[in-house]
């Protein structure tokens, strides 16, 4: 008997856990970023962290260039490379159009996969 009780309130606790898994929005990206110093070709790049148990794909990021104020004054698109899988992360890469420039860059939009179970370590 102990052991039916201690099975059905495991099945519970598992069922709670996966439904409180949800989607991930725009907002629950972090996204990590700097200049890169290339002579030839100075750009920002970095990367998209996907924190969540969804796989992610089509990820589009606003880049904002920001006057002495923190005001935008441009605005331009990029595309993350690939999927992000759950808990991983993406690279870009933006060609510099005006160095000197400060940036605020954030996800504007992607398209959800799938769900991907953790995978607990050894």
């Amino acid at each position: 008997m102990k052991a039916q009780i201690v099975a059905l309130f495991l099945v519970l606790i598992a069922g709670i856990a996966q439904a409180q898994s949800v989607p991930p929005r725009p907002e629950s990206f972090r996204v990590e970023w700097g200049r890169r110093s290339d002579f030839w070709r100075p750009a920002v790049d970095g990367y998209v962290h996907n924190d969540s148990d969804y796989r992610v794909g089509n990820i589009q990021l606003r880049v904002e260039m920001l006057d002495a104020s923190n005001s935008p004054v441009s605005t331009q698109a990029v595309w993350v490379f690939g999927v992000i899988n759950a808990r991983d992360r993406g690279y870009f890469v933006l060609p510099l159009p005006e160095p000197g420039n400060t940036y605020r860059i954030t996800v504007e939009s992607f398209d959800l996969m799938a769900r991907q179970p953790r995978v607990e370590g050894p």
